[in-house]
């Protein structure tokens, strides 16, 4: 059974997004092993802290790189 670890940084996807990328996820799963989307377990931690280079990560900052606006739900 696959087992898929998704690290997230805390507060920068909405509840929605989050559920689409674990359906595309397990569609990614199906595709190359069928028969296997009933046993896919997919995990998602958000990491309250986060670096990069060694500055600080936060949601704003994911939210800006992406180009939108953070709402969170």
């Amino acid at each position: 059974m696959p087992i898929i670890n998704v690290k997230l940084v805390e507060g920068a996807f909405r509840t929605d997004q989050k559920h689409a990328l674990l359906s595309k996820l397990t569609d990614a799963v199906e595709s190359v092993y069928p028969g296997l989307r009933d046993v896919t377990f997919i995990t998602i931690e958000e990491i309250r802290d986060f670096g990069i280079g060694g500055k600080p990560v936060t949601a704003e900052k994911v939210a800006a790189h992406a180009g939108h606006n953070l709402t969170k739900s």
